[in-house]
């Protein structure tokens, strides 16, 4: 059951005002052993930037430093200027997507669902999970059973947002495995 949502941000800054170039998001079932981007429900919308001044979403000059240091291809997906759309409609596709999962995921607790949660809160506009739903990959990886994650373009928003939930879907298939089970519900 398709319970769970990964979120991968591609953005032009790293602190929590972020102006967002492209959102990945992945709804997937976190038990299952999916190998396919098939067998997810995904989203990937491209932002226009301009739409993020308004808000006054941030750029830093550090971050399109790094832009220029990574691939052609993922420079050409992040930065192609085709099918962009507002960041509010984004972020309204984003909560449709979003509303009624379990737990929201992304790869480290401080970057991506912060941002998401920054600009919900300048749309004026509810967020989609609470506190207690949201996961954090790094941690889960941390815990020595390796993720297996299979190889993605790298900072393709939805490329990297399933190739995380894959790497949770390994990770709990490997604890299970040894008789353990991290996300049974204890209330």
């Amino acid at each position: 059951m398709k319970t769970d949502v990964m979120i991968d941000l591609e953005t032009l800054d790293v602190l929590p005002t972020a102006t967002v170039l492209t959102i990945g998001a992945v709804k997937f079932d976190p038990y299952a052993q999916s190998q396919s981007m098939n067998d997810c429900d995904t989203l990937y919308l491209k932002v226009d930037v301009d739409s993020c001044d308004t808000l006054g979403l941030t750029v830093s000059q550090d971050t399109i430093n790094w832009w220029s240091n990574q691939s052609k291809e993922a420079q050409e997906e992040a930065f192609s200027p085709e099918g962009r759309i507002p960041v509010k409609d984004a972020m309204d596709e984003l909560y449709n997507f979003c509303w009624g999962a379990k737990r929201v995921w992304s790869h480290g607790s401080g970057f991506d669902l912060v941002i998401c949660e920054n600009i919900f809160s300048k749309l004026q506009k509810l967020c989609p999970w609470n506190f207690w739903q949201c996961r954090d990959t790094r941690t889960l990886y941390d815990l020595g059973i390796d993720p297996d994650r299979p190889p993605v373009l790298k900072h393709h928003a939805l490329e990297d947002a399933w190739n995380q939930a894959v790497g949770v879907q390994n990770v709990l298939k490997g604890l299970k495995d040894l008789g353990l089970d991290p996300m049974v519900e204890k209330r």
